[in-house]
């Protein structure tokens, strides 16, 4: 009998999570919705793209085939949609002549303009091992070409090649080498975080656990000459214990040692 009762007892709270969650979900969509504004530039109105046009015709036409140019924000009685989402309105800005900075908001300056829909990014911007946007030293620009049209299935804006976009700044990492990391040609992102990290070198995993996400031969009793299985690391990682410390690759040991 009590476990009959148990076992309803297990069953009605399951059915009520799982229509809590499915209540749930409009809210979250409302406060996606709230959360997601355009910039304001005080006395200024909207334009419209085919005014941006005028001077800026490469970037409008490279904009027409972007990820962004499908957006559309909700701004008062208006809906926002191509430049101005991320410029703010435009019109100070035209009967100003144009120029740099000149009433008109620009996200390489002011990440601000892009965390109003990136929300959890600026979340991983402050975990403890991140790029530094957030102190000024970097832009959401330095990788992503927010105007750019080139998409690469299931990663962001721009970045169609994310290694190219890494060895701008970290060229010693990008070779070439005798020896190749593997995981290297799969890219950047199957070690690293690209935002931020809660893991040293903003790394997706810590320690051996990093590694053995693809060497789960290291499990053996024997790789090579070397058993796994019953060495210690007495610190470090796979990388920082003076084993396979050229992890992006080398030049003179095909194991990665040095």
């Amino acid at each position: 009998m009590i476990k009959i009762k148990l076992r309803t007892f297990f069953l009605i709270s399951m059915v009520c999570g799982i229509a809590l969650l499915f209540l749930s979900v409009p809210n979250l969509q409302a406060a996606k919705k709230e959360i997601t504004e355009v910039p304001a530039i005080e006395g200024a109105e909207y334009v419209g793209s085919e005014t941006c046009s005028a001077c800026h015709e490469e970037q409008t036409k490279e904009f027409k085939l972007s990820t962004h140019e499908r957006i559309a924000i909700p701004a008062g009685d208006a809906t926002v949609e191509g430049c101005e989402m991320c410029h703010g309105p435009g019109s100070l800005h035209v009967e100003a002549g144009g120029g740099r900075g000149k009433h008109i908001v620009n996200p390489k300056k002011n990440p601000e303009a892009c965390f109003a829909c990136h929300t959890d990014k600026k979340i991983e911007f402050q975990l403890p091992y991140h790029h530094p946007v957030l102190e000024g030293k970097m832009s959401c620009s330095d990788c992503h070409n927010a105007h750019a049209p080139e998409v690469r299935p299931w990663t962001a804006t721009s970045l169609k090649d994310v290694n190219e976009a890494c060895f701008k700044c970290h060229k010693e990492q990008g070779g070439p080498f005798v020896w190749e990391h593997e995981a290297l040609r799969e890219g950047c992102t199957t070690c690293h975080k690209v935002h931020g990290s809660i893991t040293d070198k903003m790394l997706i995993a810590r320690d051996s656990n990093l590694c053995l996400r693809c060497h789960v031969q290291a499990t053996f009793p024997i790789i090579g000459r070397v058993s796994h299985a019953t060495s210690r690391i007495p610190v470090g990682t796979c990388f920082s214990a003076a084993c396979h410390t050229a992890v992006h690759g080398s030049n003179f040991d095909e194991h990665l040692r040095y």
